[in-house]
């Protein structure tokens, strides 16, 4: 089986049972029962929990009992060794496969089999309790060794609880949805035997051998709501895999896995991964260096997918997987480097870093007060209840995740208008890229400054909406883009949706007054920007809106060890509506007239300067040395004051000194872009105050006064 997807298998005369397609040593089609203390060996999988929606004897078929989301009694204590050889992605312990009659199969004639991932409702394990209400899936103290991967599930909701895996060949971990993975040890391989004489000729099993090809922990491309809590992890650096520089004469390490692996050639994800408490084995992991080198952390997939180049993201609590301290005690922030400024949450320094030695950098950021969001921002009308169908007008033949949409910035930045800046796989700078999955993924608290600047390179969409959220409650997101000049007030319409009910949104005199409420947006006519707020909201049937009652509503979230996961709102639940009324392209979903791209300024107050995505402060904040420094104290002089002629000098001494953002840059005031000189130097009052650049804007015709600058102090004196 080369992957998760497969064809069926179907009873016939030759085969009664099509689930011995893939026979395992403990096949248990209902999950209800007592599992305790079993060892078994070999088999597609070593214990099978096949996901079966109604009884596969016809007889009971109809009984009403749906063997999938029954609970567990208790499973614990089994072992499971040399198994799952035989696919890419089968597991030792296996959450799947789908054995059941087609619902159009009223008699009862064809059983039928897939081994993989049938991803619909009747065919995924929807665990529930002896009442009805949602529950876990839960497996306790697993071990499996010389296995193709320790744990794969495609169940809604499970618990793995104490796990050891150890000789895997591909990767000891693969599961989606929402998981709680606690007390897992990971033993990449074992002390005595990095290399299994002879494991097998068949393609999955000679990857047991090839240290470029397995990964510890292989995250899934979406749909994930993972608590990762309490590893333990050893032998799993370049030793262990036997490559070159840490084995003398290894095999160059050309491939792309590490010991944490994620896909970058799917849909951009939900707040997926939070963690805490790992501990590795540093001696056996050739020191605390394995956190910073190539083979910690890599992406698999194809360069040229936009999404999840830019948009996966893990928050590290206690910073114990990625071994990083935190000088205010707070979680650390993993985002792809590549996204540029997205994910480079804070300027000033020890804020931030990035890991440029894995083979997928990630941008290491300090959280502080701020959240993790996601939604769909879909350009009406919608396919069902994923992307956008506009695309297909546009390009019939268009592959959604390698065609760019548009943009994001966050405010405050000068961003990039251009409509091919960072093309997978460049790196991005103030403005990044996004492609039409509607996922949208990062950081925020826009309670005081700071939002999320949108661009469409087709122009302003004419419905814009925004569903599927994942906000905290109470938090503040903040967004903005710009219409095509010339549009009224009049001609914007936004409104909650909430099962074919709707609430209006009110107009506002400012954006304070948008994030204050949770009902209002503010178009700035001089700009052409429109600002709206999002929340994790509802209409109720009173017709109020307002923040969502999860319980009431079945969205309240995944917290376990500490640690919380929220929930996404369904699109049925809540809607943001954002319509335009405009001329439109010939799609209909577009302003004809393209707008101006123009992100909104942070607002920062006079003497200070934008140090964060959501903060502003003092210039000095931004430097090394911080605002510690007291300015120098002129020295006294003893000598008596002379009167003198004053006279005007034909020239001034002028500095070139550079802001503290134009360092973190690395630009310098002379070679600084025309753009900044031109819309900063005497147009901004915090350069004018500090006269930044003095003697480059003077030159460039932007000067802070009337008299030119002196080349030097002889000129001066002439």
């Amino acid at each position: 089986m080369p992957s998760n997807v497969v064809g069926n298998t179907l009873q016939s005369d030759t085969i009664l049972v099509p689930a011995d397609h893939s026979a395992s040593g403990f096949y248990i089609s209902n999950a209800h029962n007592y599992v305790v203390g079993n060892a078994a060996s070999g088999g597609w999988a070593g214990i099978q929990f096949p996901v079966l929606p109604e009884p596969a004897d016809k007889m009971l078929r109809f009984n009403g009992v749906v063997p999938k989301d029954r609970p567990a009694l208790l499973i614990t204590g089994n072992s499971v060794h040399s198994s799952s050889w035989f696919a890419q992605n089968s597991g030792a312990v296996y959450e799947g496969g789908s054995l059941y009659w087609a619902e159009d199969d009223l008699e009862s004639e064809t059983l039928i089999y897939n081994a993989g991932r049938v991803s619909s409702e009747r065919y995924t394990r929807y665990t529930k309790d002896d009442n009805g209400n949602d529950d876990f899936f839960r497996v306790y103290n697993t071990t499996v060794w010389l296995a193709n991967i320790g744990v794969t599930g495609w169940g809604k909701r499970a618990e793995i609880n104490g796990f050891e895996v150890s000789d895997f060949q591909n990767r000891a971990i693969f599961v989606l949805f929402t998981v709680w993975m606690n007390s897992v040890v990971i033993n990449c391989r074992s002390s005595n035997a990095h290399h299994v004489p002879d494991p097998g000729s068949g393609s999955n099993e000679k990857l047991f051998n090839n240290g470029k090809s397995w990964s510890g922990f292989f995250t899934y491309d979406h749909l994930m709501k993972h608590i990762l809590t309490n590893w333990a992890v050893s032998n799993c650096g370049g030793v262990a895999r036997g490559l070159s520089p840490w084995v003398e004469g290894g095999d160059e390490d050309t491939g792309n896995s590490g010991f944490v692996t994620i896909p970058v050639n799917g849909l951009a994800p939900e707040v997926q991964l939070v963690s805490s408490g790992m501990t590795y084995d540093w001696d056996s992991l050739g020191g605390e260096e394995f956190v910073n080198e190539s083979i910690f952390f890599a992406a698999s997939g194809s360069d040229d997918i936009y999404s999840m180049q830019y948009q996966s993201n893990w928050e590290d609590s206690d910073g114990s997987w990625t071994n990083r301290v935190s000088a205010t005690n707070t979680s650390t922030v993993m985002g792809p480097a590549r996204a540029g400024y997205w994910w480079h949450l804070d300027s000033r320094p020890g804020k931030c870093e990035i890991r440029d030695g894995w083979k997928y950098p990630q941008q290491l950021c300090d959280k502080d007060d701020r959240h993790l969001g996601s939604m769909f921002t879909v350009v009406m009308p919608q396919v069902n209840q994923q992307g956008s169908a506009v695309l297909a007008m546009l390009d019939p033949n268009a592959n959604a995740r390698k065609t760019r949409q548009g943009s994001m910035t966050h405010f405050g930045l000068m961003g990039d208008s251009s409509v091919t800046t960072c093309t997978p796989p460049q790196t991005c700078g103030e403005t990044t890229a996004r492609s039409w999955d509607p996922d949208l993924t990062g950081p925020y608290n826009h309670e005081q400054y700071g939002g999320w600047y949108l661009a469409f390179d087709q122009g302003t969409p004419t419905h814009l909406s925004i569903q599927k959220i994942q906000l905290d409650d109470d938090s503040t997101m903040i967004q903005a883009m710009t219409l095509p000049s010339g549009t009224s007030s009049g001609d914007i319409s936004i409104y909650a949706e909430s099962r074919s009910r709707t609430y209006n949104f009110a107009s506002a005199t400012s954006l304070t007054e948008v994030r204050s409420s949770i009902d209002k947006y503010y178009y700035d006519e001089a700009t052409n920007t429109l600002y709206w707020r999002v929340i994790a909201g509802y209409v109720n049937n009173d017709g109020i809106y307002g923040w969502i009652d999860r319980a009431d509503q079945g969205v309240s979230g995944f917290s376990r060890e500490g640690l919380h996961v929220t929930a996404t709102t369904s699109k049925n639940q809540l809607q943001i509506n954002i319509k335009v009324n405009c001329a439109t392209d010939v799609t209909g979903a577009f302003c004809e007239t393209k707008p101006s791209f123009l992100v909104p300024e942070m607002g920062c107050p006079d003497g200070q300067v934008m140090v964060a995505i959501d903060k502003c402060g003092l210039p000095c904040e931004l430097l090394q040395e911080g605002c510690s420094t007291p300015p120098p104290t002129p020295s006294p002089t003893s000598a008596a004051p002379t009167s003198v002629e004053p006279t005007t000098p034909s020239c001034l001494i002028c500095s070139d000194e550079a802001t503290p953002w134009m360092i973190t840059k690395n630009y310098e005031c002379p070679t600084a872009p025309n753009w900044l000189i031109s819309k900063k130097c005497n147009k901004d009052d915090i350069w004018i105050n500090s006269k930044y650049c003095e003697q480059s804007c003077q030159a460039a015709g932007f000067g802070y006064h009337n008299i030119s600058c002196c080349a030097s102090a002889v000129e001066l004196m002439e």
